[in-house]
């Protein structure tokens, strides 16, 4: 993701403690809507079943309280995880999850999550 901002407004937020990977623009983000425009979607490659989750910018990116805009993926390493990454409830929007407990193993489609089922 970062060298992906090469060029761009945004500059490394450090100070902000929110996330441990965040930016900052020339003034205080209200909405990811401000910010998104610079980041290009993201693409988690998982070995086992050769899967793909794609995530848009509004997917993957959280605004803080002071405006900057952070990565919402934590690395494990860094959590004492080991190499594990954690993606969480902001990554799984406008997706459908569906979890196989006897494989072990969960599975995902896009889906228009502001329109209820109709069974």
């Amino acid at each position: 993701v970062r060298a992906d901002l090469n060029g761009k407004p945004l500059k490394d937020a450090d100070e902000d403690k929110s996330l441990p990977v965040c930016w900052k623009g020339a003034k205080p983000f209200k909405s990811v809507n401000e910010v998104k425009n610079h980041f290009k979607p993201l693409a988690l490659s998982f070995m086992k079943g050769n899967a793909q989750l794609e995530l848009l910018p509004e997917a993957y990116l959280i605004v803080t309280k002071r405006g900057n805009a952070c990565l919402g993926i934590l690395n494990g390493g860094e959590v004492r995880l080991g190499e594990l990454n954690v993606i969480g409830d902001i990554s799984m929007q406008d997706k459908m999850v569906i979890y196989d407990n006897e494989k072990k193993q969960i599975g995902w489609v896009s889906a228009n999550c502001n329109r209820l089922p109709t069974s």
